[in-house]
């Protein structure tokens, strides 16, 4: 397999060569401003934008994305005392940083994203780790800014160069702080039942023998189009894969009719994640919203039943760590009616106690039961 590297960082380019992988270099042309004032969440969000939106950059040109078999976009933040600390750019705002830096810790975030140039299917995943910075004198911290290299990094602040003695050490994945997870990498390539040898320039053919799912998947011509920056695949920390890179809302609409609880549940369209099984109407939130935004916008889309017909009456909050599920339970009209679009084989108002755990999408089956007494108990107080 041939890899693109949709990054012009020298420090991911040599990991990448140093674990025996040539890639192809596309820099993509990304504004990273312009992406990053459309994201409403903390630096895992922001890398994880940053990250898609290069991947998917290089993958929309034919001519960059030419002879990759898979394109991966990296971008890294570090997070110090609450604050975003990006690429300092100017000397006085690098010594500025690292001497509040010094003795002290911060979490070095990074966003990285695979993407699929023949269908544009897109898996992202951020790797977190912990970094400890020495106490460094302002004749160190002067030296360093004089080197001109924490100028243009992350942090202000480098591991595998000059500043790797300043660094006392690093909890977490020491190739993710350099910019590019290793480790990571192979966990996604996994998904798609692809292993990192198979990306070694020289790999022997035992290590490059793909398997027919991996196969499959390279071989896939069926074009996925995001309607939302966001929409796509994430590998979470948990270990499992959820929709929605930035996250993902619904609502559980309720209504009583002569005396009965009933709550309105998706047949979800056997082309979608967890088709054929039972859920609430809901998916990817944008970068942009905020979890109530997402979830009653998706709500909309597959019900057509407008937000105005809602009272919201509580909430909950499945959090897996690097992604978060958000349902909100809310009252609606006894008599309204729902239409279903693309995304539903059908949808049915059913009794709050009908539905059985083998018909509901796993992941909302783990939330059922909180979220069916927080509907009993708005319904109770209706």
């Amino acid at each position: 397999m041939t890899l693109a590297l949709a990054s012009k960082s020298p420090a991911r380019l040599a990991t990448l060569r140093s674990a025996g992988i040539e890639p192809l270099v596309q820099v993509s042309e990304v504004d990273e401003q312009a992406v990053l004032s459309e994201v409403r969440g903390g630096p895992s969000q922001m890398v994880l934008a940053l990250a898609t939106a290069k991947a998917r950059a290089v993958a929309e040109d034919p001519r960059d994305a030419d002879g990759a078999d898979l394109i991966l976009g990296c971008d890294s933040m570090f997070e110090f005392d609450g604050d975003v600390v990006g690429k300092p750019h100017s000397p006085e705002v690098a010594r500025e940083r690292l001497r509040a830096m010094s003795g002290h810790s911060g979490v070095l975030h990074t966003g990285h994203c695979l993407v699929h140039p023949g269908t544009f299917a897109t898996l992202s995943s951020v790797s977190h780790a912990t970094v400890h910075i020495a106490e460094m004198s302002d004749r160190e911290i002067d030296a360093y800014v004089a080197s001109g290299e924490p100028l243009h990094v992350a942090g202000s602040f480098t591991v595998d160069g000059r500043g790797g003695p300043f660094i006392e050490s690093v909890d977490g994945d020491y190739h993710g702080v350099v910019g590019l997870s290793l480790p990571l990498l192979r966990r996604m390539l996994a998904v798609h039942d692809l292993s990192i040898t198979q990306l070694w320039t020289d790999a022997e053919p035992a290590a490059g023998g793909l398997s027919e799912r991996g196969l499959a998947f390279l071989d896939e011509t069926r074009v996925f189009r995001p309607r939302h920056g966001a929409d796509g695949f994430i590998l979470c920390s948990c270990g499992r894969r959820h929709w929605g890179i930035g996250g993902a809302a619904g609502v559980c609409a309720f209504r009583v009719c002569d005396g009965h609880t009933q709550v309105l549940l998706q047949l979800r369209s056997t082309w979608s994640h967890g088709g054929g099984t039972w859920s609430i109407p809901g998916g990817a939130i944008e970068w942009f919203e905020s979890p109530e935004e997402g979830a009653l916008r998706e709500f909309t889309e597959e019900t057509q039943i407008g937000a105005d017909r809602l009272t919201i009456t509580g909430s909950h909050l499945a959090d897996h760590g690097d992604w978060s599920y958000t349902t909100f339970v809310a009252r609606c009209d006894a008599d309204t009616i729902p239409i279903a679009d693309r995304e539903s084989l059908e949808l049915a108002w059913v009794d709050i106690d009908g539905p059985e755990p083998g018909e509901l999408h796993a992941a909302f089956a783990a939330s059922w039961q909180k979220v069916k007494e927080l509907v009993k108990q708005a319904a109770a107080g209706a």
